[in-house]
């Protein structure tokens, strides 16, 4: 699925792969018509019309290897649960929306939760940045939950397992808050890696299947912020929706799965790609 609005960015954001994508058709073409016409030297192809079809071929090669699509989507086998790959924004999204967070479900903008973090932007956003309302939801969630306590330098002492879930609403909107990664006490630093993000994703979704109600869940690109998991986008995406397939082949969680990801991204990936990866 591409508009005009993904060419365009694609023109935008990729000049220089543009040019070079025409540059080698064009190079291409020309080579292809001067071997014929020097094999085969009754065969004319010269003037302003053949350069100008060459061109516009080029020009057209050039702006289809740039259009890459802002969303696709990837239909699971054996049931009616479509996965949509997208970029966009994770709020702007209906439906229940997954929140990434480390082992202490911090609520302090700073060290223990980044403002550049989706963890953060939810506080920011939502809570101007005061966690009052969010402690008060996050303690009822996790009150039943057995932690641990640790002497850390700023932020909460409370230490809960991997994959803890905690559902926080805002306006009538679901997140589901999900323990993904560990913190250093001393420094608060976040890290996380692929059998961690793949333990707390189970528990994610099995928090989805009963809380979504139907509508759609939505998860950013879990692993590609302040975790420090250093995988390309691909793999990571490519993490993501195996464990949406494994997770919905096992037992439905909804129809609909979303992964958003950030326009920053955009050149980082082509869903052109991913789409034909997971329907081969």
């Amino acid at each position: 699925m591409r508009s005009p609005s993904d060419l365009w960015r694609g023109v935008v954001e990729q000049p220089k792969k543009l040019a070079l994508e025409v540059f080698a058709s064009f190079s291409m073409a020309f080579t292809v018509v001067k071997a014929i016409t020097h094999f085969f030297p009754m065969v004319k192809i010269e003037g302003p019309i053949p350069l100008s079809v060459i061109l516009l071929v080029s020009l057209g090669y050039g702006l289809n290897t740039v259009w890459k699509p802002s969303r696709t989507e990837i239909a699971v086998a054996t049931c009616n649960t479509i996965i949509e790959v997208l970029f966009g924004d994770l709020f702007e999204q209906d439906g229940v929306r997954g929140i990434p967070v480390s082992e202490y479900f911090d609520s302090e903008l700073g060290k223990p939760v980044s403002d550049k973090s989706i963890h953060g932007m939810l506080l920011k956003r939502f809570f101007g940045g005061r966690p009052e309302s969010f402690d008060v939801q996050l303690e009822k969630e996790l009150a039943s939950v057995k932690s641990t306590e640790v002497q850390k330098v700023e932020g909460k002492r409370h230490c809960y397992p991997i994959g803890t879930t905690a559902l926080i609403t805002v306006n009538s909107d679901k997140y589901i808050l999900f323990a993904f990664a560990k913190t250093d006490p001393n420094t608060c630093k976040a890290s996380s890696n692929v059998e961690l993000m793949w333990r707390s994703l189970h528990h994610f979704w099995d928090r989805a299947r009963n809380e979504c109600g139907g509508y759609p869940v939505n998860l950013p690109l879990v692993g590609s912020g302040v975790s420090g998991m250093g995988l390309p986008t691909r793999d990571l995406l490519n993490l993501l929706v195996l464990s949406a397939i494994t997770e919905t082949k096992a037992q439905q969680i909804t129809q609909a799965i979303r992964v958003i990801l950030h326009p920053s991204r955009f050149k980082d990936v082509d869903l052109r790609e991913v789409k034909k990866h997971w329907e081969e």
